[in-house]
């Protein structure tokens, strides 16, 4: 029975694990770049709703609406004026220079939030905090499963938005190529802003999700924005599926792993995973099966 609660547990995580990760792989697949500031930037994320829970009282889980408006406006803010004109500048080492520019932009921000509140890690305490539910010896926790419920259904929404809107197969056509997207008469400019605010804007739901569950500090997004990138290389990027089936296995190899060895073997698992990945599949599991059936 403890094994069947590992499983539930690290699928419910999972879920939460890929809306973290679906973002990042977004932008990697239109823009062909890693944001290596993705997970500190879920930071900032995970502290505008602590502020909100905490001064505000608001629901933790209300708080993702306030987080997908400042941060799309953040990540598109950023792409216009910062990212774009480094890419033009740099076109031939592209996205080593935008690699660079967000490996810095990491490291201000856990500074900044470091000289703000200090690095003591704080708990938001909410109305869902430790109420569970049993069925037989089975317990379920409230908030961890309305987050993967909210996991569950952005990812979905995500998918629906790329394969069936305009503006999805705006971004698609970029992704697929650019030249040939601007001779169709797509504003690719505009749909690398875009790409990368709702990049953002799925990071400000994964921390509303997240800030129930986990404390806040200011470098709690190293081990979530690392494990993001497994989950993209896992799942191939700009794959909504894959990022889903990648969050769900790496949360289950966890939980599992803890119950059978302990979290310092299961994340050492995770990170083996990792490394395996980029020796013999570095385009992700679902890209491979792709390119398997062409």
């Amino acid at each position: 029975m403890i094994y069947l609660q590992a499983l539930l547990d690290g699928i419910m995580l999972g879920g939460v694990y890929a809306t973290v990760a679906v973002g990042l792989s977004l932008a990697f697949g239109v823009m062909n770049i890693l944001n290596w500031a993705h997970g500190e930037l879920l930071m900032v994320s995970m502290f505008i709703s602590y502020l909100l829970i905490t001064y505000l009282k608001i629901d933790p889980y209300l708080t993702l609406f306030v987080n997908v408006i400042v941060m799309f406006g953040v990540g598109y803010i950023l792409q216009k004026n910062v990212f774009s004109t480094i890419l033009k500048k740099d076109k031939d080492k592209e996205p080593m220079s935008v690699l660079i520019a967000t490996s810095g932009l990491g490291m201000i921000l856990v500074s900044v939030a470091t000289m703000i509140f200090g690095s003591n890690a704080m708990s938001a305490q909410t109305q869902y905090s430790g109420k569970t539910i049993w069925f037989g010896d089975i317990m379920f926790s409230i908030p961890r499963s309305i987050s993967f419920g909210i996991a569950i259904l952005t990812t979905i929404a995500l998918y629906l938005l790329l394969q069936k809107t305009e503006l999805g197969r705006s971004l698609r056509a970029t992704a697929q190529n650019r030249e040939v997207a601007k001779l169709m008469g797509i504003n690719t400019d505009r749909a690398y802003n875009i790409a990368f605010g709702i990049s953002l804007a799925l990071v400000g739901i994964a921390a509303a999700l997240l800030v129930p569950n986990y404390t806040v500090y200011p470098k709690v997004g190293g081990s979530f924005g690392l494990k993001a990138f497994v989950i993209v290389l896992l799942g191939g990027k700009g794959n909504v599926p894959g990022a889903l089936v990648g969050g769900l296995t790496i949360g289950i190899i966890e939980r599992l792993g803890a119950i059978i060895w302990n979290e310092s073997y299961a994340l050492l698992l995770v990170y083996a995973l990792f490394i395996l990945i980029l020796l013999v599949m570095p385009d992700g599991i679902f890209s491979i099966k792709r390119r398997k059936a062409a």
